[in-house]
């Protein structure tokens, strides 16, 4: 079968399985899956072992082999002639839903070409997408000499503690598709640096703070409750300030609501956040005392901008663009206010130097660094034949030139070995998401975009099977 045939061959085939694939992707994406360790005695938690669930008996239905890692992750398994295997890599944990949705996070419906849902394309739409690829080979009787094999995360979002445990149980592929990309490529991911800076702030008239759902992710709601205020002159001061703010009197004291927009925290400038602008605004009219003065002006003048200036750690290659620094959770506790920063640092940045650098500018502020934890950038050269091969083949069945790129985002292609992010999150489309993005509110998937994505999959395995 040649490249024309093949791409129709697997277009037609997929149309004609196109309602069973959104049936499965909906399902999917109504058992909600945010990664919670431990909780109910199971790897990731309740919520993640029922996904798993669903996902094992849809792979039993196609004929798949299910191969449970504890639900650490879990595996459907095409055997082919010899027992060396190709991985194709992607995750069923997502983010909190967070306020704001239109549609039902977990209620999944089909609009316009489209299904809305929490985890649609991050990433469970690709997950059931790459199972459609490897029902298409079994019905069509393509062997392989490789055993191919889908593995599902479900701790991506909040650690990839659920591939390091893989590799402890099992070999890796000689080589895997991660699911989890845009086309054509990802060749480098940044590095990604989590931290809480802890301040102490009981001293004061704040009472209460919050903002933000995940550390990944800009904050699209904040509030605070403070005491010993005008309230009706700090509703005035609201006004002024912003129409997001929103102020009424409770009987703690004054509570000032801050909306925001919600986005992926690789990509900041898409968002607005929520925690920032209640802290400008604070620190701005001078409503609060003493200690949680300071905390709160601090954190001010830290958050400048999307881009870690304010922390000392700004940074930009030519490879990879700049750092960016989101303050994703902030939370008042026993007298301390603790706000939580994600860092996606460019790839040519030093990891040492820039943990340095923020312990030392934190240092100066009164701000103590707890719980930080780093991953390292990853990087591939585009030369290499397997890359090359993956790149033409993307262009021969998408029929545009698409560019190898580097991002903020981190996959699990930073954990496992000869891994790399090869689509579907981007094809160019005809009619444009007009719903949500990752992270986001109404977060959607481009079924054309599975569906177009599908012949890239099927020629690259096959070729990967024949080079490796």
């Amino acid at each position: 079968m040649d490249i024309k045939e093949l791409a129709c061959s697997v277009e037609r085939w997929a149309n004609d399985h196109k309602e069973e694939m959104v049936r499965d992707i909906i399902k999917i994406v109504n058992q909600k899956s945010v990664s919670d360790p431990g909780e109910g005695g199971y790897a990731f938690g309740t919520d993640c072992k029922k996904c798993g669930d669903v996902m094992a008996g849809m792979g039993q239905d196609q004929g798949f082999v299910i191969d449970n890692d504890d639900y650490y992750t879990l595996s459907l398994v095409m055997p082919g002639k010899t027992d060396r295997e190709i991985g194709i890599l992607g995750h069923l944990d997502v983010v909190p839903a967070g306020a704001g949705w239109h549609y039902e996070p977990y209620n999944a419906i089909e609009k316009d070409g489209f299904v809305i849902g929490r985890g649609s394309s991050d990433n469970k739409g690709a997950v059931i997408m790459s199972m459609y690829v490897m029902k298409y080979l079994w019905e069509m009787g393509i062997s392989l000499n490789h055993t191919l094999r889908l593995i599902c995360g479900f701790n991506e979002e909040s650690g990839m503690k659920d591939v390091e445990h893989y590799l402890t149980t099992h070999k890796a592929p000689e080589f895997t598709i991660v699911c989890d990309g845009g086309w054509a490529m990802c060749i480098g991911e940044k590095g990604t640096l989590t931290a809480d800076l802890v301040q102490k702030a009981a001293a004061g008239n704040l009472v209460s703070m919050k903002g933000g759902t995940v550390t990944n992710a800009v904050s699209g709601y904040a509030e605070m409750v403070i005491s010993h205020v005008d309230g009706e002159k700090v509703k005035r001061q609201a006004a002024e300030f912003s129409p997001d703010l929103e102020v009424v009197l409770v009987p703690e004291g004054t509570k000032i609501m801050a909306k925001g927009k919600a986005a992926h925290a690789a990509f900041p400038d898409t968002g607005d956040s929520a925690i920032y602008k209640l802290c400008h605004f604070a620190d701005q009219y001078g409503l609060l005392t003493e200690e949680a003065r300071e905390a709160v002006k601090n954190l001010s003048q830290t958050f400048v901008d999307e881009y870690g200036t304010g922390l000392g750690i700004a940074f930009e290659d030519s490879i990879s663009g700049k750092t960016t620094c989101v303050g994703g959770v902030i939370s008042f506790e026993q007298g301390e206010l603790i706000q939580n920063i994600n860092v996606r640092y460019a790839i040519n940045q030093d990891s040492e130097e820039l943990m340095d650098r923020l312990n030392q500018v934190c240092g100066e502020r009164n701000m103590e660094v707890r719980n930080l934890d780093y991953s390292r950038p990853r990087y591939s050269d585009p030369k290499d034949p397997v890359i090359k091969m993956l790149l033409d083949t993307c262009h021969e069945f998408l029929g545009q030139d698409y560019e190898a790129y580097t991002m903020g985002g981190g996959t699990h292609a930073r954990k496992f070995p000869n891994a790399l992010p090869y689509g579907p999150g981007s094809v160019k489309l005809e009619h444009p998401n007009p719903f949500g993005h990752p992270h986001g509110i109404d977060e959607a998937v481009s079924l054309e975009g599975l569906i177009r994505s599908m012949s890239v999959y099927v020629a690259a395995i096959t070729r990967l099977d024949e080079m490796l």
